[in-house]
């Protein structure tokens, strides 16, 4: 599903003194079906913002967001990976993500093979607390792609995890997506991450935040692993040539 993302100014009220306080400017981003972008840009810059806005979190005002050239639908489908699992402590694993299942009558073997294919067969009956932090991330992510969403809003999904952890749900998420493609917005203050994962890496400025640097990623993802030879070269060039990219500076 293409779309198309025109925000002339979002701000907040901020209530203290009835100010407002401007949160994104300028923002014109066209994302390609099947497409995996990356958002990178300083705290604060606006770009959870965005993707609350784009997932119908937040109201878009007057601002455009687009779906195969037709205004915004809800209807649309959208999965969510936030910073956290957010799995509810007394339901099992397999609850959790029945939980989410489009009000349809729940269907076992759809589970059953999602949670297999995330790598988690054998934890099915488990609780939240009876499993690891990656473990819980797994989850998060079957539970998101369960109802086949169009378009898959990743939050700093893998904040706070070592490093093999993180390169192991990589591949679980990687391989997922290849088998089942889909529209893949994920927000990264890691930028090696970043590379290796995204077709693409939308910079954001310092807020309020608008889109300073639209790159084209170079790196296949092979492999997938944040020390890949190859993700370290385009880091390095990147960032040579432009030092002040992650500070929201082109």
């Amino acid at each position: 599903m293409n779309f198309a993302i025109k925000i002339e100014e979002k701000s907040f009220l901020n209530k203290h003194n009835n100010s407002r306080i401007k949160v994104l400017k300028d923002i014109d981003i066209n994302i390609k079906s099947k497409e995996f972008v990356c958002i990178v840009g300083p705290s604060g810059c606006g770009k959870t913002t965005l993707m609350n806005m784009i997932g119908g979190l937040i109201k878009t005002e007057d601002q455009i967001i687009e779906f195969n050239d037709n205004k915004q639908s809800f209807d649309e489908k959208f999965g969510y990976v936030f910073q956290t699992s957010r799995l509810l402590p007394w339901l099992t694993v397999k609850e959790n993500v029945a939980l989410v299942c489009d009000g349809k009558p729940l269907n076992d073997e759809r589970i059953d093979e999602i949670l297999e294919n995330f790598g988690l067969k054998d934890f099915i009956n488990y609780y939240p607390k009876s499993i690891s932090g990656g473990m819980r991330r797994r989850v998060s992510l079957a539970r998101a792609f369960i109802n086949n969403p169009k378009v898959l809003l990743m939050d700093e999904p893998f904040v706070s995890l070592d490093q093999p952890t993180a390169e192991n749900l990589y591949e679980v998420l990687v391989n997922y997506w290849k088998k089942n493609p889909t529209t893949i917005i994920l927000i990264t203050h890691v930028l090696k991450e970043a590379i290796l994962l995204g077709d693409r890496v939308l910079f954001f400025s310092k807020n309020p935040g608008t889109v300073v640097f639209d790159y084209k990623v170079k790196s296949k993802r092979n492999p997938l692993s944040i020390d890949n030879d190859l993700v370290n070269k385009e880091y390095c060039d990147l960032t040579k040539k432009y030092p002040n990219l992650l500070n929201g500076l082109l």
